[in-house]
């Protein structure tokens, strides 16, 4: 299977689990992608309506208020893929 991720090379630990993930199985969005409240909205509709726990959805709701903070104070930017890392995004080039 292709790794889901091709823009970021990534590896996050759940401090809860102690579960390891990286690109073949998770993706990173930036905080300051203006698109990411929306879509953490949308993220949030779609779990409640697939029966996501409260607790779940809770997190959710506070994540988008973390990110919506972040933007205003600190940084909010169109999201882009940029030179080198097109190929790579689009055809798998240099996985």
């Amino acid at each position: 299977m292709d790794v889901i991720d091709r823009k970021f090379k990534l590896l996050a630990v759940n401090p809860v689990t102690g579960k390891i993930y990286t690109e073949d199985d998770a993706m990173v969005f930036c905080a300051k992608d203006k698109a990411l409240p929306a879509a953490l909205q949308a993220y949030l509709v779609e779990c409640a309506r697939i029966g996501a726990n409260p607790d779940h959805l809770k997190s959710v709701g506070l994540l988008i208020d973390r990110v919506v903070e972040y933007q205003r104070e600190i940084e909010s930017r169109v999201p882009d893929t940029v030179g080198d890392e097109i190929p790579r995004c689009i055809d798998g080039v240099g996985l």
